[in-house]
C-alpha cells in the first residue's frame, strides 16, 4: 500500500535528527521550529531529539523547546532526561573499533575526535575543532589520544573535506563498517548498540509507543538505520542520497524551516483526525 501524507494523522511520536534537519543553516532551531515542536506536544505527541550533538548542547536544546521525555546525544549512545539531567542510558565503543579508527586517522590523515558522556575532544586545533564548537556552542578539549582512557569514549568522528572522505570511504567502511557519513565532512562511529535507533527504541518503550506510529526526520547517513525501522520516515530536501532512498517523503530544505513544515501539518493532520 503506497503511504500518503494523510496518515501522519495517527502519529503518535515524532524523532528529530538536529543539524540539518531542524537546525537551519546558522546551525540553530528556528522559533517557528520550536512552536510546530511544541504544538506536537500540547497534542501528546512526543518530540525525541536523536542527535549527534554533545549531551551538553542537547540538554540546552532541549529544555529550550520545552521537551520532558528523554532524548539522545551523541548518535545515540548517551540517552538522559532533560528534566532532571539524568543519564539512563550510556553505551561506551569496543576497544577494538576504537583502535580501528584510530589507525584510520593515522593512515588517512583525517581529523580525530572522540567523545565521552560529557566532553568533545580533539588531538589539535584547527578547522575541525572551530566547527564542533560552532555546532555544540560548547568548549572542545585539546588532548593527547594517548592520554585517554578508552572505557570513558562513547563516539568518534574523523573528519575532513567533503572530497577527501568522498575519496576514502571505501577504506574507512572496510576496516570500520559501522562508520555513517553526517554533514559531508564527518564520519561517524558508535557502539553497535548505541545508534540512534536503540536509542529510539529505548524512549519509546516505556511510552508504550510502537515505531510504526513514529514520524521521524532526517538528513544523515547517522538517520537511515532508524528512519528505516519506523512507520513515516521524512527526509529533508537537503539530505543524503541513502537517506532520501531510505524515506518515504521528501520535504523542503533545513534552510528554509522544512521541517517545521512537515510537523504543522502533522499537527493539523492529527487534530483533524480526533474531530
Amino acid at each position: 500500500m503506497t503511504w500518503t501524507i494523510e496518515e501522519l494523522a495517527g502519529v503518535r511520536a515524532v524523532a528529530l535528527d538536529v543539524d540539518g534537519t531542524i537546525a537551519g543553516g546558522d546551525h540553530q532551531v528556528s522559533e517557528r521550529t520550536r512552536r510546530a515542536i511544541q504544538s506536537l506536544a500540547a497534542e501528546g505527541v512526543p518530540a525525541v531529539l536523536l542527535t549527534g550533538r554533545s549531551r551538553a548542547n542537547t540538554l540546552s536544546l532541549a529544555r529550550e523547546i520545552g521537551i520532558t521525555n528523554q532524548v539522545a546525544s551523541c548518535n545515540g549512545a548517551v540517552v538522559f532526561d532533560p528534566v532532571t539531567d539524568e543519564n539512563t542510558r550510556v553505551v561506551g565503543m569496543a576497544p577494538a573499533e576504537i583502535e580501528a579508527i584510530a589507525s584510520l586517522h593515522d593512515d588517512l590523515n583525517l581529523d580525530l575526535t572522540w567523545w565521552t558522556a560529557d566532553e568533545i575532544l580533539v588531538d589539535h586545533d584547527g578547522a575541525m575543532r572551530r566547527q564542533l564548537i560552532a555546532l555544540n556552542e560548547s568548549e572542545v578539549l585539546v588532548e593527547d589520544f594517548a592520554d585517554q582512557n578508552p572505557d570513558s569514549i562513547v563516539k568518534m568522528m574523523l573528519h575532513g573535506s567533503p572530497e577527501a572522505l568522498d575519496a576514502a570511504t571505501d577504506e574507512i567502511l572496510a576496516r570500520a563498517p559501522r562508520g555513517t557519513r553526517s554533514m559531508d565532512v564527518f564520519f561517524e562511529f558508535v557502539d553497535t548498540n548505541a545508534t540512534k535507533w536503540s536509542a529510539l527504541q529505548y524512549i519509546l518503550a516505556p511510552l508504550g509507543i510502537e515505531p510504526g506510529d513514529v514520524m521521524g526526520i532526517g538528513d544523515g547517513g547517522n538517520d537511515v538505520v532508524f528512519l528505516s525501522n519506523i512507520g513515516h520516515a521524512i527526509a529533508m530536501g537537503n539530505a543524503r542520497q541513502e537517506v532520501v532512498d531510505a524515506a518515504r517523503h521528501q520535504i523542503g530544505h533545513h534552510a528554509h524551516d522544512g521541517a517545521a513544515e512537515i510537523i504543522e501539518l502533522a499537527q493539523r493532520l492529527i487534530v483533524a483526525g480526533r474531530a
